[in-house]
């Protein structure tokens, strides 16, 4: 059925914990009206034998990072009106005061938004609905020759992008997905050894720290999937080298996977939208707008459409900056920084000075020989001044969320 760190569950082995499930004190006298249950584990097989268990009884799911504080998961199951939490594993669950009523709501899987520019928002999707958006997923991998790859998923199982795209589209295609969750670079490598047909699904934030291991490893990789936030200029040429085909998917946490590009032009290439759904791109610059059963989604996300109908991913529109009235996208600044010899990774944001007002600030991880000023003066050879970062700090690495995201917002506030 599927497999967590090279342990293979059969149906028999996940009828027996779905039974044993069935038995919890929380369950044992049936399962009748919508309820929704929060779920915190840093247990993968815990994790997603809960949700199939859950999706499959016709209840709800709250899903929260493994590594969240059981005082954090408790508060954001209540605002969620969740029945209860289980924190951990099967035994330790903990029941709700004030649960709220769903009788009127279809089984549904909830998710908080990555928050990366201010207060994370509650979202639901109906079952029903990502069970049409696997398919779409599924009929755009067919078209490939995806369909009857291996899937093996780095991204956690308890955010959309690993459960849904890696396991549960894998699931219904008939393949058995396998799950690597916390293992290192060598395990990650004999799995792909013993799985030369596999489509890795990883975030950036992954995919960099297992960078060396497939450029100067020796480990062929057939193919990569990423997702969560932008690869990097320099991390799409290093992977563009170390794999035969590079796919990078775009979506949000209200509409899911919203599009999927197979052989990446660009590190900044989203493909096109998935045949359930539509998303409204401009030649210019705009706000991209995705449509979906009936629900028009604004997503914050600017970006435009270039060659064959691709869409191209230009920032967040938060995180444009306004230096002076002239407009300043953080990403092609970064996109110049990234080709600076030594250069490792960069993220611009904005800074504020108390008499000019906005500014651009970067932050660089680079080799020792690279000063702030080789950063400056190379931004100022290919960029008007006004987008060059006026301040450049070189740092050790780049504070990241949970997700592996980035938050320009938090830099900005914290003035780093």
């Amino acid at each position: 059925m599927f497999a967590v760190n090279q342990e293979r569950i059969s149906r028999s082995a996940y009828k027996q914990l779905f039974d044993r499930y069935a038995q919890l004190e929380v369950f044992r006298h049936g399962i009748g009206e919508t309820r929704c249950y929060a779920l915190c584990s840093a247990d993968p097989l815990f994790a997603l034998t809960m949700i199939l268990f859950l999706r499959e009884s016709g209840l709800s799911v709250l899903p929260l990072h493994g590594d969240t504080p059981i005082e954090t998961a408790s508060r954001l199951a209540e605002r969620a009106g969740c029945t209860g939490l289980f924190y951990g594993a099967a035994e330790q669950y903990y029941p709700s005061d004030a649960p709220a009523v769903r009788t009127n709501e279809p089984p549904s899987i909830y998710q908080f938004s990555s928050g990366t520019t201010g207060e994370p928002k509650l979202i639901r999707r109906s079952w029903e609905e990502i069970n049409v958006e696997i398919a779409a997923y599924n009929e755009r991998l067919a078209a490939h020759a995806f369909a009857e790859d291996t899937p093996v998923v780095l991204a956690s199982v308890t955010h959309a992008y690993g459960l849904i795209s890696g396991v549960l589209s894998a699931l219904e295609r008939g393949v058995e997905p396998i799950v690597m969750s916390g293992k290192g670079p060598k395990a990650i490598a004999q799995c792909l050894k013993v799985n030369p047909k596999h489509l890795l699904y990883g975030v950036p934030a992954l995919l960099q720290g297992l960078g060396p291991l497939f450029e100067h490893g020796g480990v062929k990789l057939r193919s990569v999937m990423s997702s969560g936030a932008p690869l990097s200029p320099i991390l799409y040429e290093q992977y563009n080298k170390a794999s035969a085909l590079l796919l990078q998917q775009y979506g949000c946490t209200e509409a899911g996977c919203a599009s999927l590009v197979v052989g990446m032009k660009s590190y900044d290439d989203l493909g096109t939208p998935l045949g359930h759904l539509t998303i409204q791109a401009a030649a210019e610059p705009s706000e991209l707008i995705i449509s979906v059963g009936g629900k028009t989604i604004p997503t914050g996300d600017l970006g435009c459409s270039f060659g064959g109908g691709n869409i191209r991913f230009l920032g967040r529109i938060d995180d444009l900056i306004n230096v002076s009235g002239l407009k300043v996208t953080p990403a092609e600044v970064e996109e110049v920084i990234c080709r600076l010899e030594g250069v490792i990774e960069a993220v611009v944001y904005r800074g504020i000075h108390p008499i000019n007002g906005e500014t651009v600030r970067a932050q660089v991880v680079a080799a020792d020989a690279v000063t702030a000023g080789d950063v400056r003066e190379w931004c100022l050879r290919y960029l008007p001044p006004y987008k060059a970062p006026s301040e450049v700090r070189m740092t050790a690495s780049i504070q990241k969320m949970p997700s592996g995201k980035i938050s320009r917002k938090l830099l900005e506030q914290e003035g780093v």
